[in-house]
């Protein structure tokens, strides 16, 4: 391998390039951007909106839903650290057996669950599991894409009630039908197709994935070859990255990280980061691109949604992030609230309230510059002109909550 040693802000800058989160790299193509970044978080309903929004010219969400719901190039689906992407449908088997093993380790709980709910006895499981899943899929055959809800009304089984954390305050009740259909989707029977109501609601309806996707072969790929290419996709879009990123962002074992990076070879160059080190790795096609790259340039100003797929691509956030304003950004899972960047750096946090944008921002940051980009974000959010508060970020804010600004730390 070749050897490149580079400052971090060069190596930002072309990974922002690489992420369309520069000006001359934001493009008009959904699925091209889709592509170029890999998948889509699509945990949150508007994650991977207002992650298109900050990467696309003139970007509309109908733009999305056409893909996903008319020409069904894109798709939903559980895959890397087992939480709900979108991803082009063409690669739907290569993210599908990719991450199989980690999906597959919560069969255990789907078994105790159909226990728990008391619609079968210990032992009938699986001839229990495997009775109600043919039952959801002559349904969803026979009267279409369905909620859980209407999949309930003719499946008095999905309507079992399960109770959690009894003696916590947070503790409540959820139906069995809520854990078993999404179940589906991960075993490759289901897919989420277009929720009832707005593009803010994750009131998906289910179809069978051999009708709704009908040329998509999950059987296509081995999970072997799956974990190669997909880690080659990772490192097209997000490297210089370290083994422990690509681990974090897949959800691959080290083991099998290491396997995949093996397979690929000489096809891999390393990269020396100054102030975070060596061990980096990066496709070696792409060495003489980064070694030229620009810094980034002055004044790129993006208010990035909650688990953005750039800030959720590496496990250490120090390229771009003071680690003392961790706590400030993430939770403790590692999932990264919205929030406001400065070119390349994240400078602080946002949230949309009573259809306003409230923005907290560190010192130095530009207040003016990420106000009219707040202003321009509250339009798209809400089809209107809103009002803009931008503060300093006080340092004595509850650290896992920023705006209770009336909690302050113990």
């Amino acid at each position: 391998m070749s050897a490149l040693r580079l400052p971090r802000q060069q190596v930002n800058g072309f990974v922002l390039g690489k992420q369309h989160l520069r000006p001359e790299t934001r493009r008009s193509d959904v699925l091209q951007v889709v592509h170029d970044i890999v998948a889509l978080h699509s945990t949150a309903p508007l994650s991977p909106y207002l992650s298109l929004w900050s990467r696309m010219e003139a970007f509309q969400a109908g733009e999305l839903d056409h893909e996903l719901y008319k020409t069904r190039q894109l798709v939903r689906l559980t895959s890397m650290r087992s939480t709900l992407h979108v991803v082009p449908s063409v690669e739907m088997p290569l993210f599908f057996q990719a991450t199989q093993r980690q999906q597959r380790r919560s069969t255990t709980q789907i078994n105790y669950l159909l226990v728990l709910s008391g619609v079968c006895n210990e032992g009938q499981e699986e001839a229990t599991l495997q009775r109600l899943q043919e039952r959801i899929a002559a349904v969803v055959a026979e009267r279409g894409p369905s909620t859980v809800t209407e999949l309930t009304e003719r499946i008095p089984d999905l309507t079992a009630k399960i109770k959690y954390a009894p003696d916590k305050p947070y503790g409540g009740t959820f139906s069995l039908g809520s854990q078993l259909v999404p179940w589906m989707c991960i075993l490759g029977l289901l897919v989420r197709t277009r929720p009832r109501g707005t593009w803010r609601s994750n009131l998906y309806a289910y179809a069978p994935l051999a009708s709704w996707l009908p040329d998509v072969n999950l059987a296509s790929i081995t999970p072997e070859e799956a974990q190669v290419q997909l880690l080659r996709r990772y490192l097209s879009g997000f490297g210089p990255a370290t083994v422990e990123d690509m681990a974090w962002w897949s959800g691959f074992t080290k083991t099998d990280t290491r396997r995949a990076l093996s397979a690929l070879g000489k096809e891999l160059a390393e990269v020396t980061i100054e102030g975070l080190g060596d061990g980096y790795l990066m496709l070696a096609a792409e060495t003489t691109h980064l070694a030229q790259a620009a810094a980034t340039p002055e004044r790129v100003i993006r208010l990035l949604p909650t688990l953005d797929p750039y800030i959720m691509g590496y496990k250490d956030r120090r390229r771009f992030l003071d680690e003392a304003r961790f706590g400030q950004v993430f939770d403790r899972a590692g999932n990264a609230f919205n929030t406001v960047w400065v070119d390349g750096q994240v400078t602080g946090v946002w949230q949309e309230q009573d259809a306003a944008i409230e923005v907290l921002l560190w010192d130095k940051a530009p207040r003016e510059a990420v106000a009219q980009e707040a202003a321009r974000l509250g339009a798209f959010l809400t089809g209107s002109p809103v009002s803009v508060e931008v503060k300093a970020y006080p340092e004595d804010v509850y650290v896992r909550n920023p705006f209770a600004l009336g909690q302050r730390k113990t």
